[in-house]
Formats: structure tokens, sequence, C-alpha cells
């Protein structure tokens, strides 16, 4: 990525994870769990077969309901929109586990990157764990219009209380025939 901002163009897929901090990863504050059933759901909403998903399972699964792929509970939220002239609402659900401290409050500050027009809203925006391994689920609805559709769009969703900061990129891209 190019910290001066010249140049290339810095995108949320320009770059990786970064670094890890082993000593921030001993205490992450929350994080993001998914288990084989949420991995499973994904693949049916991306329109795998019976047969694929029993290679990848190990046994047969049949798809109930159509979940949506960007609704994998996932620190990052990304959306793929097939016009850029048109306004959109995109909608994440998310539940994160506390591995902080018990009796804990989050406050989400969403930070939108240079040359985006998202609007995005966080609900609740405010997270209150009452003990350590307690869930609590939030949406984040993504709107907009007029997409550059050679430029994600981007921004994050930070969640801090005080001591943690959770980071999730939110990217909403379009695409075109060119």
């Amino acid at each position: 990525m190019n910290a001066t901002g010249t140049g290339v163009a810095s995108t949320e897929f320009a770059y990786g994870a970064g670094h890890v901090d082993p000593i921030a990863a001993i205490n992450p504050g929350l994080v993001y769990e998914s288990d084989k059933t949420d991995h499973i759901a994904f693949l049916c909403g991306l329109n795998y077969t019976s047969k694929t998903l029993h290679l990848i399972a190990g046994e047969a699964v049949t798809c109930t309901g159509k979940s949506l792929p960007r609704n994998l509970n996932y620190p990052s939220m990304s959306a793929k929109l097939s016009e850029s002239n048109s306004s959109f609402t995109v909608t994440f659900n998310r539940t994160v586990t506390n591995l902080g401290t018990p009796n804990s409050t989050y406050k989400s500050k969403i930070v939108i990157n240079h040359g985006s027009k998202l609007k995005v809203k966080v609900s609740p925006s405010v997270l209150s764990m009452k003990s350590v391994k307690e869930k609590q689920s939030f949406t984040v609805t993504v709107s907009g219009s007029n997409l550059n559709p050679k430029l994600p769009s981007s921004a994050n969703l930070i969640w801090s209380d005080g001591t943690h900061n959770v980071r999730s990129p939110i990217v909403v891209y379009t695409y075109s025939d060119d």
C-alpha cells in the first residue's frame, strides 16, 4: 500500500490484513466466530451443488433456504453490485463474541475512506457485554449511489471499549463490462 496516497490507488483490495501483533492477539476483545454450519450456508449461498458440498463437508448436505454469502460471520464485509449508477442499500448481519472483560461496553465508530460516498449505519451502535463469551449480534447497513466502477468504495467499522479496537473493513464495489 502506498502510504503517501500518491501513485497507486490504495484501496481495501490493495493490502492484506497487516502484520500480526502477537501481544494484542492474546487479548483480542471481540471475535467473529464461525463454524462448519456457517461455512456450509455460505457455500449454499454461492450455489454449490450437493455433490461438491458433499466433497467439501465429508457428508451429505442439503441447502435449506437461501443464505446470502455476504452474511458469513466474518470480520470483513464486502458486496459486489451489478450497476454503478443506481442507488443501493446493502445489509450485513454479524455476531461477535466477547473475549475481553465482563461488563464491557463497545462503541461503534465508522471511518469512511477517502473518496468514498458511502453512508454506513450500525444497529445497535453500542454493545454492552455482561460476561466473557457472551455473544451479541448487530447489523451494518451501507447505502449510497453512483459508485465509481474503477475504484471500490470502502469504510471501516471499529468497535472500541477504550482498550480494544476491533476493525472490520467494509467494501462495496461494482463492475463494468469495459
